[in-house]
């Protein structure tokens, strides 16, 4: 995974804060596992991760048959074939955007296990979310494998189609920050997208509480926010509830992607309990970086 970018010197008397100045050319996301599975939405997956990774990166197309059963009992979820030619088009999609890539067909099962597994050695796994996704199922689904989510140490994005097209779906983002240790680095990040796609950005405190730690460091988040993009983007603070905030807010801002961070919490660990909550409700597409890609920056 690349550095975060360079954004503005810190002025001497300016508050202390987690925020790094990093000097880099590379893009936020280089190297990123497409799950594609024929729908419109994973072919969206497909147009948006390319828009972030840009010439400079690479797409790893993926799709899984999860073939069952041997002999005249064997069968597939998706066949060969068909594999064939959503992959052929993703590939289409990837070259139209000047992006390099590769395909892979596993046969593996199930298909949200195979793709997990996959996307551990990536910077972003980049899928689609319809109705009845596996993933978004999946976190809500005690029968899944809580090692296997456990796993995703990945950074996600849950991509959902623009009605006029997907090619600015990352220029109206809404980044939430909870004011917590890792929120400067998830800001920053963020800060690093919107810059790379002449964003507008509206980031958005929202929790139950407020304590004045919190409130400096959201303050000089703000702050920051507003240099890198040029004073392109707006502060906004409430004490509500962090989901239901952060959809309404994506909703009334009219919000082409949320950016946003997930805490480890107990029982499934996959993803906290508000990124699970925003991934299904919210009406655009959703990019979640887990802890353990923010303190690797």
């Amino acid at each position: 995974m690349s550095d975060l970018g360079t954004l503005p010197e810190r002025h001497a008397s300016t508050p202390p804060s987690g925020l790094q100045d990093v000097n880099s050319s590379e893009r936020v996301f280089a190297d990123v596992l497409c799950a594609v599975n024929g729908t419109r939405r994973s072919f969206a997956a497909v147009e948006q991760a390319a828009i972030l990774t840009g010439s400079s990166g690479h797409l790893t197309l993926l799709s899984v048959t999860a073939v069952t059963g041997a002999g005249a009992y064997r069968g597939a979820a998706i066949s060969p074939a068909r594999a064939d030619h959503i992959l052929s088009q993703a590939a289409r999609m990837a070259a139209d955007a000047d992006v390099s890539c590769d395909s892979i067909v596993d046969p593996g099962g199930p298909p949200r296990e195979v793709v997990l597994a996959r996307a551990a050695s990536h910077s972003l796994l980049a899928i689609g979310a319809p109705r009845g996704s596996w993933l978004l199922n999946a976190v809500r689904d005690d029968s899944v494998s809580k090692a296997a989510l456990g796993a995703l140490t990945t950074s996600l994005l849950v991509a959902r189609s623009l009605p006029g097209g997907n090619l600015g779906f990352a220029q109206r983002l809404l980044i939430a920050s909870d004011g917590e240790e890792d929120s400067d680095q998830l800001v920053e990040l963020a800060a690093r997208i919107g810059g790379e796609q002449g964003s507008r950005a509206v980031l958005l405190s929202a929790t139950g509480t407020e304590t004045d730690a919190h409130r400096e460091r959201i303050q000089e988040q703000g702050r920051r926010l507003e240099e890198t993009l040029d004073r392109n983007s707006e502060l906004r603070v409430e004490i509500a509830d962090a989901a239901e905030a952060i959809v309404r807010t994506a909703k009334e801002t009219n919000a082409s992607l949320v950016v946003m961070g997930a805490r480890r919490v107990k029982g499934l660990r996959a993803l906290g309990s508000v990124s699970r909550r925003v991934l299904s409700e919210a009406h655009c597409s959703v990019l979640v970086i887990p802890p353990e890609r923010l303190r690797g920056q």
